[in-house]
């Protein structure tokens, strides 16, 4: 298994995972304008015929905005949570809010997202609400749902342990800093999905924005959010 991260700037990791001959795409970055997503793509590697799927994390601009790219691309199916669809077709982002000071900081510092022009409706052709195997797909892995910093948050772990998380595990400012997500719609089934996340065996974790981290990164973190809402 060979990971690639395409860096979109300062703004958000995205991934290429190539596994026995095949591609998946974890998120596709933000919009860019089409031949600037495909340089940034391209110039990390990435193989564009042996794409085979795309996985969303969450249906936010800088994980999702660049499906459209990634689509006419590749022409891979696309897995994602049912809740992502509300971005996918309006490019309104799904819910969250601040879940602490540094949650607050990082709220006012982007400011309430404002729905984003999409080029145009990208279709989910995987929906997927539950733990889904993806072997069949031709990847060591499997899909978890890890909702809290939105609803529709889901992971990939490979059999592994790399896990591509999204913003369920994070660094917020580029500071170093190992934190789960610090914008939550739901505290509790952000702690059930770091337990998740856990116990599925994750040996590393691969953010949309920092990272990766190690498990005792991620264990840390999860200590400081189960007991000190961290």
């Amino acid at each position: 298994m060979e990971i690639k991260t395409i860096a979109v700037g300062p703004i958000s990791n995205f991934y290429a995972v190539e596994e026995n001959g095949k591609t998946m795409l974890i998120d596709t970055g933000c919009y860019l304008n089409f031949p600037g997503w495909t340089l940034k793509a391209a110039m990390s590697g990435v193989d564009f015929s042996k794409v085979s799927l795309i996985v969303l994390t969450h249906g936010h601009f800088d994980h999702a905005g660049g499906i459209h790219h990634a689509k006419t691309l590749t022409g891979a199916p696309v897995l994602a949570h049912p809740g992502a669809e509300t971005f996918l077709k309006t490019g309104k982002f799904t819910p969250y809010v601040p879940r602490n000071e540094l949650g607050q900081k990082f709220y006012d510092m982007i400011a309430a997202p404002a729905p984003q022009d999409i080029p145009e409706e990208v279709a989910i052709d995987i929906p997927v609400s539950e733990e889904t195997d993806l072997h069949p797909y031709g990847f060591s892995a499997k899909v978890i749902p890890t909702p809290g910093h939105t609803l529709d948050s889901i992971s990939v772990v490979f059999d592994s342990g790399e896990s591509f998380v999204g913003d369920t595990v994070l660094d917020p400012f580029g500071e170093g800093i190992c934190s789960f997500a610090v914008l939550s719609l739901d505290d509790e089934a952000l702690k059930e999905s770091g337990k998740k996340l856990l116990d599925a065996g994750l040996a590393s974790a691969y953010s949309g924005h920092g990272g990766p981290f190690t498990r005792e990164q991620v264990e840390q973190a999860y200590f400081n959010l189960t007991d000190h809402n961290g």
